[in-house]
C-alpha cells in the first residue's frame, strides 16, 4: 500500500483495529490522548485520564516505577522499548501483565515531541504460560524421583523428559536423549519393533497400555525383559499430546521365576518318584504280609494277617493314586476311597462268604495326602468291624459309605443293616477301634455312632482342609 493511501486512511481507524491500547504522552509523561481499547481494557473514563500525568491515573495506581523507568529513557536517551513487561496490581481490575512498545516522535513542523505507547494486555497468556512452566517443573520434579524408568514424549514421540532411573538404567546421557525420536536414541537400540508397534499402533486406539512386556537385547548391557505401561494425556486449551512410557526392569524377577518353577518342577518329579517307590515298598510288605497269612494255620491269626495286608494295601492305594495321576500331594477322594473299598471286598474272607450290596456315594473332592492318609485307614476299619461282626449267621448284607461336602466340613458315614453292636460289648478294646479312635483324632473329627437291630450308621464331620 502507497503512503498516499495510508494518509487517505482516518487514523482513529487505524487505532481502532489495534488489539493494543494506545497512548500519546507528552515529554512530561502527560496523557495527550487514548484510544478505546485502553479506557475499556483498564477501565477508566476519558475524563480521568486525558490531560493528567500517567503517574496520577485511578488515584496513583499507574505510579508504577517498572513503567515509568523505561519512558523516562526513551525522552532521555532518544531509544525505544520493545517486548518490555510490566506486572502489577490494580486496586480495581486486579492483576496484569501488559506488554509494552513506545517509542519517542518528532511532529515535523513544530518540533514537539510524544511518546507512542502501545500496551498488549498479555495477563491471561502469561498466566497460562506461567501456569505451564509451573506444571513442568512439578512433572520434572516427579519424574526425577521415580525409581524406575520414565520417558515423557510428545506427539511426534520425541523424548521431553527421562527420569534419572532411565539413564542409569539403560546408560545414556541427557543430552543424547532429550529431544530425540524414541527410535533414534542409542544408535537405534530403541527401534524395537514389539515397541514402536505399541506406541504407533495400539496407543493411538487406547487410552493406556498395562503391564506390556518386552525382551530385547540393548547393545553394551545385554538382553533385558521390560514391562511397559503407556498412557495418554492431553493438555487443555492447547490440545497438545503427551505420552508417558514407565518402563519396569524385571529381568532378575523373570530369571527368579524361571529358577523357582525349575526347581519346582524338579522338587515335584522327585516326590513322584518317592511316591512311587513308597507305593511299591507297600506293596511288598503287603505281599509279605500276604504270603504270611497263607501259612497260618490259627484261624484268628490268619485274620489278624488278613486285616493287616488290607491297612497296608489301603497306604498302597494312596501312592498309586497318586503316582497314576502324576500328582505329589493331593488325590480325588471318590477315586482313591472307592479303590480302598474294592481292595477290600476282594480281599476279605467275610465279603465273599455272603452275597454283599456296597452302596457308595462319594463326592468327587480335591483331597491333600495329610487328609486322604488317616481317611482310607478310618474307612478300612470301619468298613472291615461292618464286614466281620454285622452280618454274622446271614447269607445276605449291604455295606454303604458316603462322603459328603457341608460348607467347610466333610461328612463322612459308613452303614450297614447288620444286626448292630451289642450294648453290654466292650468297643474300645480292639487294635482296629483303638486304631479308629486314634485316625479320628488325627482328622480333628466330630464323630456320632447309631446302632440297633436295623444296622450301624457312623459318622465323622471334619474339616475339608486340613492345617497340617
Amino acid at each position: 500500500m502507497s503512503s498516499r493511501a495510508v494518509e487517505l486512511i482516518d487514523a482513529e481507524e487505524i487505532v481502532a483495529t489495534l488489539r493494543e491500547s494506545l497512548l500519546v504522552l507528552d515529554v512530561d509523561l502527560v496523557v495527550e490522548y487514548a484510544s478505546d481499547r485502553f479506557f475499556e481494557t483498564f477501565q477508566v473514563s476519558r475524563e480521568a485520564t486525558i490531560g493528567r500525568p500517567l503517574q496520577d491515573l485511578g488515584n496513583g495506581q499507574w505510579n508504577i516505577p517498572a513503567l515509568l523507568e523505561p519512558l523516562n529513557t526513551i525522552i532521555e536517551k532518544n531509544v525505544s522499548v520493545e517486548q518490555y513487561k510490566v506486572d502489577h496490581v490494580f486496586e480495581d481490575i486486579g492483576r496484569r501483565i501488559m506488554c509494552l512498545n513506545a517509542r519517542k516522535t518528532v511532529r515535523p513542523g513544530n518540533g514537539s515531541k510524544r511518546i507512542l505507547v502501545a500496551i498488549e494486555d498479555i495477563t491471561e497468556a502469561a498466566l497460562a504460560a506461567q501456569e505451564l512452566e509451573r506444571q513442568q517443573r512439578i512433572m520434572t520434579g516427579m519424574v526425577q524421583t521415580l525409581r524406575e524408568p520414565l520417558l515423557v514424549l510428545d506427539g511426534e514421540l520425541r523424548v521431553v523428559e527421562a527420569s534419572r532411573a532411565f539413564y542409569r538404567t539403560f546408560n545414556v546421557e541427557p543430552g543424547d536423549t532429550i529431544g530425540e525420536k524414541l527410535w533414534d536414541l542409542g544408535n537405534g537400540q530403541w527401534a524395537i519393533p514389539e515397541l514402536i508397534h505399541l506406541l504407533t499402533s495400539v496407543i493411538p486406539t487406547q487410552s493406556e497400555v498395562v503391564d506390556y512386556e518386552v525382551t530385547h537385547a540393548f547393545p553394551e548391557i545385554g538382553e533385558m525383559t521390560i514391562l511397559l505401561n503407556a498412557r495418554k494425556i492431553y493438555r487443555k486449551g492447547n490440545g497438545t499430546k503427551t505420552l508417558l512410557l514407565a518402563m519396569q526392569n524385571i529381568t532378575e524377577r523373570k530369571a527368579a521365576q524361571a529358577a523357582r518353577e525349575q526347581a519346582l518342577a524338579l522338587s515335584n518329579t522327585l516326590l513322584t518318584e518317592l511316591n512311587h517307590r513308597v507305593m511299591n515298598n507297600l506293596s511288598m510288605v503287603s505281599a509279605i504280609v500276604g504270603a504270611e497269612r497263607t501259612r497260618m494255620t490259627d484261624t484268628e491269626c490268619r485274620a489278624a494277617f488278613e486285616r493287616m495286608r488290607d491297612r497296608i494295601t489301603s497306604l498302597s492305594l494312596l501312592y498309586r493314586a497318586l503316582s497314576r495321576t502324576g500328582a505329589v500331594a493331593e488325590v480325588n477322594s471318590e477315586n482313591y476311597l472307592e479303590g480302598v473299598l474294592r481292595n477290600l471286598l476282594e480281599s476279605s474272607s467275610e465279603a465273599r462268604a455272603i452275597d454283599l450290596t456296597l452302596t457308595t456315594d462319594i463326592a468327587s473332592i480335591p483331597m491333600s495326602t495329610s487328609l486322604a492318609l488317616p481317611l482310607g485307614l478310618v474307612v478300612n476299619e470301619l468298613a472291615t468291624n461292618s464286614l466281620k461282626y454285622a452280618f454274622k449267621g446271614r447269607r445276605t448284607g449291604e455295606l454303604g459309605v458316603s462322603l459328603q461336602r457341608d460348607t467347610d466340613d466333610l461328612v463322612l458315614k459308613i452303614w450297614d443293616d447288620g444286626v448292630g453292636i451289642d450294648p453290654s460289648a466292650r468297643t474300645d478294646s480292639g487294635v482296629g477301634q483303638k486304631l479308629i479312635d486314634s485316625l479320628s483324632g488325627q482328622l480333628k473329627a466330630e464323630t456320632h455312632l447309631e446302632s440297633g437291630d436295623q444296622g450301624t450308621i457312623t459318622t465323622l464331620i471334619f474339616a475339608a482342609k486340613s492345617d497340617q
